[in-house]
């Protein structure tokens, strides 16, 4: 699942046709993946690198919409969310917990029109963080072994003395 939402984030990215929108959308997208995960319960090829997930929808509250980053947020254990999102990111978080819902169709009239690199600078940070719980948990998957955390951070999230 980690790979999976680095990879939207990466398409939001590097694409070559640039669109502020777009970013957001698949940044959002990104971030639910990231949240999901930990409440995710493994289904298919267990221990191989196709394993399958599942999304335990008993982890939200009934007649919750699994799209709204908040309600995910909410839904991880409370020491993995404090780690993960500052009270600053959480307001990010209000302003674009419907966004995967309601902007991803920009030519409807009720999508976002303006648009910030705040949500995607958090998918970055949100990204490097995880990888680092899902390191310290001793996950052995290749993906997670191999991510340059360091990389990304200092590239996406907060440049270092020009490097990069």
């Amino acid at each position: 699942m980690i790979e999976c939402a680095y990879d939207y984030y990466m398409v939001a990215k590097t694409a070559s046709h640039q669109r502020m929108g777009l970013q957001s959308v698949l940044s959002v997208l990104s971030i639910e993946i990231l949240f999901k995960s930990f409440n995710a319960l493994a289904v298919d090829n267990i221990g191989q690198p196709n394993e399958t997930y599942i999304f335990d929808r008993n982890s939200l509250p009934k007649k919750s919409d699994p799209h709204d980053l908040i309600t995910l947020y909410h839904s991880l254990p409370d020491d993995i969310a404090k780690f993960l999102v500052s009270e600053n990111e959480l307001e990010i978080l209000h302003k674009y917990r419907s966004s995967f819902k309601s902007s991803r169709y920009t030519y409807e009239p009720s999508a976002n029109k303006s648009h910030r690199d705040d949500i995607i600078k958090l998918t970055a940070k949100l990204l490097c963080y995880v990888v680092l719980l899902y390191k310290q948990q001793g996950c052995k998957d290749s993906f997670i072994q191999y991510f340059d955390v360091e990389e990304l951070y200092f590239k996406d999230v907060q440049k270092f003395l020009g490097v990069y």
